[in-house]
């Protein structure tokens, strides 16, 4: 069961790239949603299976938000994402996705404190809905 784990909360294993962890996770995951349709269903239920793996495999690294675990990103990008339709808009929602990830501006980076599995995935989540909101004013105001 840890391979298992270790595999999904990695990302398939992107997480183990050498260089930017985080972004090689973010951009399989963009890749992948791209030829996903999600529901909101499936985006609470993929968030309750991320909470679960990256307490789990915060246990298996024996490291808080260990680099290795990317599924948070995972979903962060999957609620970046949800109901984009073009690849304009796929693009902007990783660049700005990124962008919070990595800067975690206020509140983004109080989350990052939050035990296990929850301090794992909520500054990530809240990164991917930031993300889609600002990308629902553009998409709007017929920026993008």
């Amino acid at each position: 069961m840890k391979e298992v784990i270790k595999f999904l909360a990695t990302g398939f294993y992107s997480g183990f790239f050498p260089y930017f962890p985080g972004t090689a996770g973010s951009l399989l995951a963009f890749i992948l949603v791209w030829f996903l349709e999600s529901t909101f269903l499936s985006l609470l239920l993929l968030t309750i299976l991320g909470i679960y793996l990256c307490t789990e495999a915060e246990l298996i690294f024996a490291e808080h938000d260990c680099p290795y675990i990317v599924f948070d990103e995972f979903c962060g990008a999957f609620w970046a994402t949800w109901q984009l339709s073009s690849l304009p808009q796929f693009v902007v929602a990783f660049v700005l996705f990124r962008f919070f990830d990595i800067l975690k501006p206020i509140p983004i980076n109080k989350l990052q404190k939050l035990p296990r599995g929850w301090g794992v995935m909520a500054d990530d989540l809240a990164a991917g809905i930031i993300t889609r909101l600002l990308l629902a004013g553009l998409i709007y105001w017929g920026v993008i």
